[in-house]
C-alpha cells in the first residue's frame, strides 16, 4: 500500500485476507491504520510514517532502508523479492502526484523480469507484462497496450476486437493499442519482445 488515493475498502478487501504478505511502504501504512487495517511491515526511509503510528509497531516489523537513491516503491520491491514473493499487488500507487506515479512505473520496470507487478485502483488494473498476459474479463471491457517503454513486437491477441495479429507496437507511432474492447471471456496477449504496459479498466468512467 502506497501513500497516494487511498483506495476504497471493497477494493482492499479482495486482497488483504489472501495475500501472504501486507506491507505498508511508508506512509501507505498511516493510510492502512486510518482504516484499522495494520500491515506485517512497514518499509521504506520512514520520513512518512507518524509518530503516533510508529508506536504501533515492534521494531521487528519496521523496515528502515535509508538509500535516498531508491524510491520506497523500489524499496518495497526489494524487500518483496529477498523474502521470496513472486506476485506483487500494489495499491494506493497513484494521486495528485504525476511524477511520483512515473517513478513507481519506473521502479516496477527495473524489477519486471524478477516479479509479477500489478498496479491497482478503483476503476483500473495496470500491469507490466514482458511476453504472455491473460484475463478473464466481462464482455466489452476497455484494454489498452502501451508500449511506454520501448518497442513491443509480435504481438498476438486473442479475445479482443481488434486483433494486433502479429503487429508491432512503438511509442509515438501507429498502431495505437488504446481502447481495445474484450468480445471473448479469455483474453490473452503474447508477443516476442519489449515490456508492455496492459491497462484494464475494471469500472466504466462516467
Amino acid at each position: 500500500m502506497g501513500n497516494g488515493k487511498t483506495p476504497s475498502r471493497s477494493l482492499l478487501a479482495q486482497f488483504w485476507d489472501t495475500v501472504d504478505l501486507r506491507i505498508g511502504a511508508d506512509g501507505g501504512a498511516n493510510r492502512l491504520l486510518s482504516l484499522d487495517l495494520k500491515p506485517d511491515f512497514v518499509v521504506g526511509d520512514l520520513d512518512s510514517l507518524s509518530e503516533t503510528n510508529r508506536k504501533q509497531f515492534q521494531a521487528s516489523e519496521l523496515h528502515l532502508i535509508a538509500d535516498q537513491e531508491t524510491n520506497d516503491v523500489s524499496k518495497v520491491l526489494e524487500f518483496c523479492l529477498q523474502r521470496g514473493s513472486k506476485i506483487i499487488h500494489l495499491l494506493g500507487m497513484q494521486g495528485s502526484r504525476t511524477d511520483h506515479f512515473m517513478a513507481c512505473l519506473d521502479s516496477c520496470f527495473g524489477f519486471r523480469n524478477l516479479l509479477q507487478i500489478s498496479l491497482w485502483n478503483d476503476t483500473e488494473r495496470i500491469d507490466l507484462s514482458t511476453g504472455r498476459w491473460s484475463a478473464v474479463l466481462p464482455l466489452g471491457t476497455t484494454v489498452s497496450l502501451l508500449p511506454v517503454f520501448g518497442p513491443v513486437t509480435e504481438i498476438m491477441s486473442w479475445g479482443l476486437d481488434y486483433a494486433l495479429a502479429g503487429r508491432n507496437l512503438h511509442p509515438g507511432k501507429p498502431p495505437s493499442g488504446v481502447s481495445n474492447l474484450s468480445v471473448e471471456p479469455d483474453v490473452r496477449i503474447e508477443f516476442a519482445e519489449g515490456t508492455l504496459l496492459v491497462i484494464t479498466q475494471l469500472k466504466k468512467i462516467e
